[in-house]
């Protein structure tokens, strides 16, 4: 038995308005539970196989309210997106005036070596976003180990 894809990933967020208006921008991202007035959004990224996003607005309990205070709480999380384009969504995103003023870009579209052409960003309450779409690897550029056989 193994685990083949992730199902959802809920995030805890301090503005579900705004939350709710960034990631409604990424195209495909549709809500299909909750919405700006909720304490909690799903939004459905893909059919077969389902995946989600859940947003969670928690300013009920202490831990998390602690949490989200704490300036470094966000820096081990990290969302990443498969893209059929990374060039043209980061094109779209970076042109809409929602996700411009409410998120935060911090690269461009790059090429990785292990294989995938990314660009990344943050959401408004600052979590990493990633945007990848995977590239054929070149190895020509690598250098292999010499055997000496003696």
């Amino acid at each position: 038995m193994k685990v083949t894809k992730i199902s959802a990933i809920t995030i805890f967020v301090k503005n579900m308005k705004d939350s709710c208006m960034f990631y409604s921008k990424i195209p495909k991202f549709e809500i299909s539970y909750g919405g700006p007035d909720s304490n909690f959004t799903t939004f459905k990224i893909s059919q077969s196989p389902d995946m989600y996003l859940n947003i969670q607005s928690d300013s009920g309990k202490q831990e998390a309210e602690k949490a989200m205070s704490s300036s470094n709480w966000i820096s081990h999380h990290r969302i990443i997106f498969q893209t059929e384009d990374v060039d043209t969504l980061y094109y779209y995103l970076r042109n809409d005036d929602t996700v411009s003023n409410l998120g935060k870009f911090e690269t461009k579209p790059t090429d990785a070596d292990w294989g995938e052409r990314y660009f990344q960003m943050r959401d408004p309450d600052g979590y990493e976003i990633v945007f990848a779409t995977p590239i054929a690897v070149s190895y020509t550029h690598l250098t292999l180990p010499t055997i000496l056989l003696v």
